[in-house]
């Protein structure tokens, strides 16, 4: 009878229903990660892993943008795709590939 019903199409609330604060989760975040003997990170750097990640796993850059809520897919590729070690280096072998005399050479993909 307790549990605040005010906000009941809301996903962010408490376990009495009352509305989480937006810096609530920002703000904790820190705490989370140094009980748990983890490296200091700012809560919206999830975001740019999560880009990397998924785009390294090869998932289209469409999805990404849908996933993340971006209007506009300039601001997911300029912003949150980087590319991994692998892509790298294929796209270096690519160029070795077509030098002249160099086709015997390639990069090796595990990073030294």
């Amino acid at each position: 009878s307790s549990y605040c019903m005010d906000y009941l199409d809301y996903i962010y609330v408490d376990h009495m229903g009352v509305l989480i604060k937006p810096n609530y989760i920002t703000q904790h975040f820190q705490i989370v990660l140094r009980k748990n003997s983890l490296k200091s990170i700012r809560f919206h750097d999830l975001r740019h892993s999560c880009a990397s990640l998924l785009y390294a796993s090869g998932v289209s850059i469409k999805d990404i943008q849908e996933w993340l809520g971006h209007s506009d897919i300039s601001t997911t590729l300029n912003i949150y795709t980087h590319l991994d070690y692998r892509s790298k280096v294929s796209s270096a072998n690519a160029i070795i590939g077509i030098l002249p005399g160099e086709n015997e050479k390639e990069l090796p993909l595990a990073a030294n």
